[in-house]
């Protein structure tokens, strides 16, 4: 009986880990952007311009190039 008792606790408690995996496979992937987003903001804003990324200035110069 104990052996019954225990593969049913066993096979409850297997159940749970693709949950407890893909909590941490989200917890690793939002780790991952927090950290990438500190080492973005950490960058110059002429290290920035360099790899494409867009400054606020260009898209005023474009909304008033699109309004003439």
């Amino acid at each position: 009986m104990s052996t019954n008792q225990f593969s049913s606790s066993s096979s409850h408690g297997l159940s749970a880990l693709p949950g407890l995996f893909n909590l941490r496979a989200r917890a690793w992937a939002a780790w991952k952007r927090h950290r990438n987003e500190v080492v973005l903001e950490s960058l110059s804003y002429d290290t920035l311009k360099d790899i494409g990324f867009p400054s606020a200035d260009d898209e005023v110069h474009e909304s008033h190039k699109a309004e003439q």
